[in-house]
């Protein structure tokens, strides 16, 4: 947020509680008949403060419309407030006065169009929510898909020839048959690997039994055996999250680390978790050749991080490592939803 926005909506904010005061002071004087002088200006001075708010820092859609509905309603009472003062204040009522009903009405109107307009916005966010999974989903399945195809069913089909080959030379050239075979048994067990990792990159099977410490340390474990990349895991005991916090943060480090090897070049990554008040904080950091903030206002790892699911209440900044390491390090704190001792 820019110093304008920031200066923007300290003056929303301000505004809205002048105005906010100023008609519930119109009201306490209408009610109690004590001066339709003071009334009207009360009333007039809080429509201008409500109208002032408008001009709030930007929000997301549905925010904004249900927040504009609420000022315009908020407005249009104040101007009913001040035509019932104007009125009663008058020596001589002119049924002229009447026709300023007609904005006060135009307000209301605006606000039922805008609450409207909310709800049209949350709809479509809840549909584009909604899409970015199915299309996660899809991407998901095509790509254990290909993988399946080709590494699964490729050793798959080596191993059947291989015992097609052991079959046909029979006992008669037991050297080529005993070969075949050990060749079939190296794929076999090759292939039994695979499929323990496919198997953990599509549900860790140690989130489930032995929580998110344990987890991490066993994909920063996995990380140095498969790819040979240097993982520092600094895990503290972490408290138990729901099951959608803890698989968000084991996949942003997953994530993390793909990047660090694939993309970044990295040869070091160290991996930072810990508690952090009711929740969990997470610094994943590498050496690799990363772009600065300002080339990239939002990273994978903060992506993942802020398409979490709503309970875990995500929040990702970033920092420069303490460490000469060129990169920038994500840091995401995910809050507990549940009450304390919940999960145990």
């Amino acid at each position: 947020m820019t110093r304008v926005e920031r200066f923007a909506g300290v003056v929303a904010a301000g505004s809205t509680v002048a105005g906010a005061a100023l008609l519930t002071a119109a009201i306490v004087l209408e009610l109690g008949g004590i001066s339709s002088r003071a009334e009207l200006w009360s009333a007039a001075g809080a429509g201008a403060a409500f109208l002032l708010a408008l001009a709030g820092p930007p929000a997301p859609a549905a925010r904004r419309f249900a927040g504009r509905a609420g000022l315009l309603a908020a407005t249009g009472f104040s101007a009913l407030i001040a035509v019932a003062a104007l009125w009663q204040g008058s020596v001589r009522p002119d049924p002229s006065v009447l026709l300023l009903l007609i904005p006060v009405a135009l307000l209301f109107a605006t606000a039922g169009l805008a609450l409207r307009e909310a709800a049209v916005e949350r709809r479509r966010a809840r549909l584009d929510r909604a899409r970015s999974r199915l299309d996660g989903a899809e991407a998901e399945r095509r790509r254990w898909a290909r993988e399946l195809h080709d590494d699964a069913l490729q050793d798959l089909a080596a191993v059947q020839v291989l015992l097609a080959a052991a079959a046909t030379a029979g006992a008669a050239n037991a050297t080529a048959q005993t070969a075949a075979i050990a060749d079939a048994r190296e794929i076999v067990g090759r292939q039994i690997q695979s499929l323990r990792r496919i198997i953990a990159q599509m549900r860790p099977l140690a989130l489930d039994a032995l929580g998110l410490a344990a987890a991490l340390e066993d994909l920063a474990r996995r990380a140095r055996d498969r790819d040979g990349l240097d993982v520092e895991a600094a895990v503290d005991a972490l408290p138990r999250l729901p099951a959608a916090a803890e698989i968000g943060v084991y996949r942003i480090v997953q994530e993390a680390l793909t990047n660090a090897l694939r993309h970044a070049g990295a040869a070091r990554v160290r991996i930072e978790a810990g508690p952090h008040g009711p929740g969990v904080r997470v610094v994943v950091r590498d050496d690799g050749a990363g772009r600065r903030r300002a080339d990239s206002p939002r990273g994978t790892a903060c992506t993942a991080c802020a398409s979490a699911p709503s309970c875990s209440a995500p929040a990702c900044t970033s920092a420069r490592p303490p460490l000469a390491v060129p990169r920038y390090a994500w840091t995401c704190r995910f809050r507990r939803c549940s009450p304390p001792g919940g999960l145990g």
